[in-house]
């Protein structure tokens, strides 16, 4: 059984339809998907904004039974507040939300899983990460909310991956970077773009759903690209 937070987004949505044909929930924020040709997906409301948000949901499913478990929300960029060029564009409040949906939203999941998973569980626990939140691979600066939520996201993961390792030893924790996917979030980025860089939906869900497939708990931790290359930290 496969779970995605985040399932009606763009990234969401390729990685659920990747896994057409088998048992599958998805979550959205406001409006539930009415697409047909996935009626067999199995959708639940689900706002991050709400503190016992994940604990509502491992009320309206039994987190025993995912065998995959991927974190697909994220916040770049809104209507009104466009991602930060230089330092003095910096707003507490853009922080702080950039921080609770991008990073602190896969704190409150693991929290909820680690009370609630048997300590045999083999889940493979995913959340969408950037190469920009990577300190290391930063050249260009900028974006200073996105990516410092991002770097934030980053470090929790790996604490998390070093706890389970005693606590939930078959389990594997991973943030994965997509690439760039043709989705709302990119939308207004993707001028300019090199020939073949920008991936559809369908492109990405393929790539992250072989990924995932062929994980093992010896990867716990790892920071993994769209095309299986690691990423630094």
């Amino acid at each position: 059984m496969k779970l995605v937070i985040g399932g009606s987004g763009g990234i969401g949505r390729g990685l659920l339809g990747a896994w057409a044909g088998q048992t599958r929930f998805g979550t959205y924020y406001q409006n539930q998907p009415k697409d047909e040709t996935d009626a067999d997906i199995h959708w639940l409301p689900c706002d991050l904004h709400q503190p016992d948000w994940a604990e509502r949901l491992s009320v309206a499913l039994d987190v025993n039974q995912l065998d995959t478990l991927v974190l697909a929300t994220g916040l770049l960029h809104r209507d009104n507040q466009k991602p930060e060029k230089s330092i003095r564009q910096f707003k507490r409040d853009w922080f702080l939300e950039s921080m609770l949906i991008n990073a602190s939203a896969f704190a409150e999941l693991a929290d909820m899983l680690q009370g609630k998973l048997q300590r045999q569980s083999e889940l493979k626990l995913a959340v969408i990460s950037a190469k920009v939140g990577s300190i290391s691979d930063n050249r260009l600066g900028g974006w200073h909310s996105y990516r410092a939520s991002k770097a934030a996201l980053n470090m929790l993961v790996t604490n998390v991956a070093l706890e389970w390792k005693h606590r939930l030893p078959a389990a594997t924790v991973v943030a994965l970077h997509p690439g760039t996917t043709d989705s709302r979030l990119s939308a207004p980025f993707q001028q300019g773009l090199p020939k073949g860089q920008l991936h559809s939906i369908e492109q990405t869900g393929q790539a992250l759903s072989s990924i995932l497939e062929g994980l093992s708990s010896a990867q716990t931790g790892q920071f993994i690209a769209w095309d299986g290359s690691l990423l630094p930290w």
